[in-house]
């Protein structure tokens, strides 16, 4: 991707907890990428509505699985009522010979008490961003993963506005190259992608992907059969790419 001796792959997934959890690593460890973004990581007995029951500590069993070959970062951006160990986040798995000289967490909705596991509405729920920044081949490059707010429909809500522009002020002052990769939960057509679109390379539009939820999994059953593009990977312009596509298999909800 970056003009120097080297080609990095990256995965961009929301693994929606442990829901498909056996398809999952069976991927995971059948395959090579050199870094995963992986959102929606949840602790041992995380219950989330009536969405998420997760049996496991998955970034724990993610780390035991993938451990041989990535060291890992974990950014908690939710406690919850469920249990003292509960919680959600974005993990970064990144390869072992790549040295990590930087972790920085920014916090876009400050998780101030336990969210309560029995909620329906997660407006409220605390996110965050993961930034790493590797040596790779003595060349610097950041990584950016985050879990944007949601909201009822894929459209720009106010509540994403004023936490997204967070997210956009810190990018402007990321020194290049970098990746950006997360579940946004908008549209290509709302505020925050459009101003994202002027400060990197937003493949998710470039590579002409409208839609990045599986409608075999998904919940919201009114966004199919057209879908939505909510996942992106951005880019800094001075990165090369040489290839970009979407996975369509049932280990998530998300492609």
């Amino acid at each position: 991707m970056y003009n120097f001796s080297m080609t990095i792959s990256l995965l961009q997934l929301n693994t929606f907890s442990e829901t498909y959890w056996d398809k999952l690593t069976e991927f995971l460890t059948s395959h090579d990428f050199d870094i995963l973004h992986l959102q929606e990581l949840t602790g041992k007995n995380t219950k989330v509505g009536s969405i998420v029951d997760s049996k496991h500590d998955t970034f724990i069993e993610l780390q035991k699985l993938l451990g041989d070959k990535y060291n890992s970062e974990l950014a908690i951006a939710e406690t919850f009522t469920s249990h003292p160990s509960a919680y959600l986040g974005n993990a970064t798995f990144y390869k072992k010979e790549f040295q990590l000289l930087e972790k920085n967490i920014l916090t876009l909705n400050p998780t101030l008490e336990p969210f309560s596991s029995t909620a329906q509405d997660f407006e409220r729920e605390g996110r965050s961003v993961l930034h790493l920044k590797l040596n790779i081949n003595e060349k610097e490059i950041s990584f950016l993963n985050t879990h944007l707010a949601w909201a009822k429909t894929p459209e720009e809500e106010p509540h994403q506005t004023k936490q997204n522009t967070l997210l956009i002020e810190y990018l402007q002052q990321i020194k290049a190259p970098f990746i950006l990769s997360g579940d946004f939960n908008i549209d290509p057509q709302q505020p925050t992608i459009q101003k994202l679109n002027t400060l990197a390379r937003n493949l998710t539009s470039e590579y002409n992907v409208t839609n990045t939820l599986n409608p075999r999994t998904h919940r919201a059953k009114v966004l199919f059969p057209e879908g939505a593009a909510v996942d992106y990977i951005y880019t800094s312009k001075d990165i090369q790419v040489h290839s970009f596509r979407t996975i369509e298999e049932d280990f998530s909800d998300h492609f």
